[in-house]
């Protein structure tokens, strides 16, 4: 039986991984030697103190970044007491005028934010439909949409082959009517109280 060599690093962290191939690197150099090893032992040993200098500084970065996020609790703690007494003398000097608080940088109390810009749909999903020949779309639900205009192509696929299919305002839709056995793309864009969004990216599927 022919041996060959197992790494066997596969599974191993990089500190693990580095101990086994500073060990074969050793190993190769003890008597007798390994003949003409390409790369060289040397090449082998400058790789492997490169990387370990590397985990050696990111080793050291983790350590600071926990002790700066232990110091954030108690930081933010104390800037956020403060943002509450000071929204406290904003309330008191308002005497109630919703005007006078927005014009302090605070919100007021009870009102509903503007929802954001309408944006592009995301997270587009297509899996087959209750009925041959359909199938079923959706997507992440976005508040400030008020209809999502939902456009379908043949493959292959460009721009300018798709076409409309059907205007929800919902965050799914059934595509129906497609020959079973071809591929289909979709592709959605929302329309909010700003226009529209830009469509998502494009998803296809094979029509069962």
């Amino acid at each position: 039986m022919y041996a060959k060599v197992a790494l066997n690093t596969k599974d191993l962290k990089p500190r693990a991984k580095l101990a086994k191939f500073k060990t074969a690197i050793t190993k190769c150099g003890e008597a007798p030697a390994l003949a003409n090893p390409s790369p060289t032992l040397a090449d082998c040993l400058a790789s492997h103190d490169a990387a370990k200098d590397l985990l050696d500084q990111i080793e050291t970065l983790e350590r600071e970044l926990a002790l700066l996020r232990r110091q954030r609790g108690p930081l933010m703690a104390a800037a956020m007491s403060h943002h509450a007494a000071l929204g406290a003398c904003v309330e008191s000097a308002s005497l109630g005028a919703p005007a006078f608080i927005l014009a302090k940088g605070y919100e007021v109390a009870g009102a509903v934010p503007p929802a954001p810009p309408v944006g592009q749909v995301l997270n587009l999903v297509l899996t087959h439909g209750p009925h041959d020949g359909t199938v079923r779309a959706k997507w992440k639900y976005n508040r400030s949409a008020r209809s999502t205009e939902v456009e379908i192509s043949p493959n292959p696929m460009t721009d300018d082959t798709f076409v409309p299919n059907q205007i929800t305002t919902k965050s799914s839709c059934t595509i129906i009517n497609q020959p079973v056995g071809s591929r289909v793309w979709v592709r959605a864009r929302a329309h909010g109280k700003d226009g529209y969004g830009d469509w998502s990216q494009p998803k296809s599927i094979i029509v069962a």
